[in-house]
């Protein structure tokens, strides 16, 4: 954990930093991810995971500075701001310069940064993914973030906000002893019959879990679906793909509950950027857990039609 806690510590740091001095000023997910994954050799996945916690702990704020817009192929695009009251008094003096600055090259006058809000608040989703709109858009949240930091102060110390990283990160790491991949002492027996029968999908639904393995005890302490929100929320398509082939998940409800997220889980790709890396994974997913739902049902079909005497 202490590595990747200094590693969140630093990626704060570098948001900070951005905040201060940094060219964009308010870096973005188009920019920000990709830098991260290349200076740590981390997958994008582990990033958003990582700023998501440093959001819950405090240390920044996320805000969308571009709304999706599937009509005409927009992606969301996440803006970072660091959640300390000196930063954002200085972002919100750049916020309002810029702000006024493009308003007066695109209109040809001159207004407070206040003004304009006030005038083009109600056409903010015409200039959405525009100069303009995410100016914008910069200007009006920087300017409420530090309404919030000034409203509940003790929230936002170094204290309270490391503490709070140690605690998510630890919960983290709890459950990544839960993670679950075929066990490596797993018999040759077991391996022989994975060899041959991993196509067979009857087997799959008919395998049960080895007993004292980690997917099991997990389940004796939270329930299927909760650890399956877990792996949604982690991203881990690939685990709970894994947890249906070897065989752990075999119940129709759990199917279903696997099925209906991802359904809900797609309808969200353009508000995340990182969901777009695993369209794919999600399309696949979906069809397994419906594939397993068709065979189950047509199981018990069969068990429970009366034999017809000819």
């Amino acid at each position: 954990m202490d590595n990747i806690l200094k590693v969140s510590l630093e990626i704060a740091n570098l948001i900070r930093e951005e905040n201060l001095r940094g060219k964009e000023r308010i870096p973005t997910s188009e920019t920000l991810i990709k830098r991260v994954v290349q200076t740590y050799d981390i997958g994008p996945d582990t990033v958003i995971q990582i700023l998501n916690q440093l959001q819950e702990a405090h240390y920044i704020f996320i805000f969308q500075v571009v709304q999706p817009d599937p009509s005409l192929f927009v992606q969301a695009v996440d803006a970072y701001v660091y959640a300390d009251q000196s930063v954002l008094n200085e972002l919100k003096f750049y916020c309002e310069s810029k702000l006024a600055q493009i308003y007066e090259s695109t209109f040809y006058k001159k207004k407070s940064a206040i003004n304009i809000v006030r005038e083009l608040i109600s056409k903010l989703k015409e200039y959405n993914n525009t100069p303009l709109g995410r100016a914008m858009n910069e200007y009006r949240m920087v300017e409420e973030f530090g309404r919030i930091v000034s409203g509940s102060a003790f929230d936002y110390t170094d204290s309270w906000r490391k503490e709070k990283l140690i605690k998510l990160l630890r919960e983290a790491e709890d459950f990544r002893d839960f993670e679950i991949e075929i066990e490596s002492n797993n018999t040759q027996e077991e391996a022989s019959s994975w060899n041959t029968s991993y196509k067979n999908e009857t087997y799959f639904s008919q395998r049960q879990p080895t007993q004292g393995s980690k997917w099991q005890r997990a389940v004796s302490q939270f329930s299927v679906k909760f650890l399956l929100r877990i792996h949604f929320r982690k991203y881990e398509f690939d685990v709970v793909r894994k947890l249906i082939l070897t065989g752990k998940i075999t119940e129709l409800e759990d199917f279903l509950f696997i099925r209906d997220s991802i359904r809900k889980i797609e309808t969200l790709v353009d508000k995340d950027p990182i969901l777009k890396y695993h369209e794919d994974k999600l399309k696949d997913l979906r069809r397994l857990a419906q594939a397993k739902i068709n065979i189950i049902r047509k199981n018990r079909n069969e068990t429970t039609t009366p034999l017809i005497s000819k």
